[in-house]
């Protein structure tokens, strides 16, 4: 079976969460199929990966997004129904490559990773398509305005209502809807009652994060962030913890650190360093380094959707997880049974505290983390209902359907530029 791949970013180094899970399954679709990969590079960094990617594709196809660029772009659309993430995310390279791949070759499938990138096929009809929203982005935008000030306020909250018409076009047209929870799962209902939507969970790869693969260096009483620091609810969850939650801790525990680990922190996250005790990595090689000096992970997040990987990895390295309930959320019962949450600075200090004076606790709780994320998040099971979908996605009513909606498609504006 040949499938056409999109996706937003490269998927390689899997080093971060929408890499991650792009990456896992992309390696599973290329070891029964074959598989031509367009995809996005905003990180010139990343462009050293292609020849490793591409021992997975028959093709591979990368074209440049400039981020500077990309959001100058995108001013002209606020005068318009249309979200600001597709013109972001829009390559006219790309859109090409794409509209010649499908002239020359005969596709069995099409994979979408991320809503953005539904418009580079927007125009095609006849071949199932498997949508992966992972997260859905409109009640991201949504939850972002409550967090800041006017005008991004208006912003955002635009762009959650253009994005959430967006996705329920993308929904009728979809032959699989995948999501990584529940709870995702129950928005995309509420955005298009019909959707053929199904809940897909990340995994976690207990044998990399591993605590006997690397030895303990702990340095004295050490908490842990890990993240991606130009994620805006990642730089909002560190700000809130380190001006609210770490004094609190201070003071029973003078000489805790908190580690910042994580690329592309941006000044209000380097301006965190004046804060004694706080230490903020930048990007790293290998976590699993700084995952080696912490005894307790946090997830103080007030904006949270889909599964934080950044829990799961903490779990299976063997750490205790102190975290609010919105990240918790969408976690399965069993793993969120594991985790301590608190939901003001107070409770939060006071867990993580406990864990830090106790360490035969923290060890104990960490372990029992370690074997609960094994047993619940794990990659073979989740693929294994990915291919599912992807070698039997359509029935013949999915199929009328498609054919009817033909007549009415309209490709996407950005599309029919030359």
């Amino acid at each position: 079976m040949r499938v056409l791949y999109l996706c937003h970013r490269i998927p390689y180094p899997p080093n971060k969460g929408d890499k991650i899970r792009a990456f896992h399954q992309l390696q599973a679709i290329a070891k029964r199929h074959e598989v031509d990969l367009f995809t996005l590079v905003d990180d010139p960094g990343d462009l050293e990966y292609r020849a490793e990617l591409s021992k997975l594709c028959n093709r591979l196809t990368v074209s440049r997004v400039y981020p500077g660029w990309a959001r100058m772009r995108t001013l002209p659309y606020l005068l318009t129904p249309q979200p600001l993430t597709i013109p972001y995310f829009y390559s006219s390279e790309l859109a090409s490559e794409v509209r010649h791949a499908l002239g020359r070759r005969s596709y069995d499938r099409i994979f979408v990773y991320c809503s953005a990138m539904a418009q580079y096929v927007d125009a095609v009809d006849r071949i199932p398509m498997l949508m992966d929203f992972v997260d859905v982005d409109s009640e991201k935008w949504t939850q972002y305005a409550s967090f800041t000030k006017f005008p991004l306020s208006a912003i955002y909250r635009r762009e959650g209502r253009a994005l959430r018409a967006y996705e329920r076009k993308i929904c009728e047209k979809a032959a699989a809807v995948l999501v990584t929870t529940e709870r995702e799962a129950q928005l995309v209902r509420q955005i298009s009652a019909g959707a053929p939507v199904h809940v897909i969970p990340n995994g976690v790869d207990t044998s990399y994060f591993d605590p006997s693969a690397v030895s303990p260096a702990a340095l004295g009483p050490a908490i842990i962030f890990t993240g991606d620091m130009s994620y805006f609810p990642n730089e909002q969850a560190v700000t809130n913890f380190a001006n609210s939650v770490l004094p609190l801790i201070r003071q029973a525990v003078p000489d805790v650190r908190f580690m910042i680990v994580g690329r592309n922190p941006g000044p209000g996250v380097l301006e965190l360093r004046r804060i004694d005790g706080v230490e903020v990595t930048g990007f790293v090689p290998d976590v699993r380094t700084y995952l080696a000096r912490a005894q307790v992970a946090v997830a103080p997040f007030s904006i949270a959707a889909g599964i934080q990987n950044k829990i799961l990895e903490a779990l299976a390295y063997g750490l205790p997880v102190v975290a609010t309930s919105k990240a918790a959320q969408a976690l399965s019962r069993g793993v969120a049974e594991q985790l301590y949450t608190g939901d003001t600075p107070e409770d939060m200090a006071a867990k993580i505290t406990a864990l830090l004076r106790d360490p035969q606790l923290a060890y104990r709780k960490g372990s029992d983390g370690r074997r609960q994320v094994a047993k619940d998040y794990r990659w073979d099971s989740s693929l294994d209902q990915m291919m599912k979908l992807l070698e039997n996605p359509v029935s013949s009513e999915f199929l009328k359907a498609q054919t009817q909606a033909s007549l009415c498609v309209t490709p996407s504006p950005l599309l029919k530029r030359q």
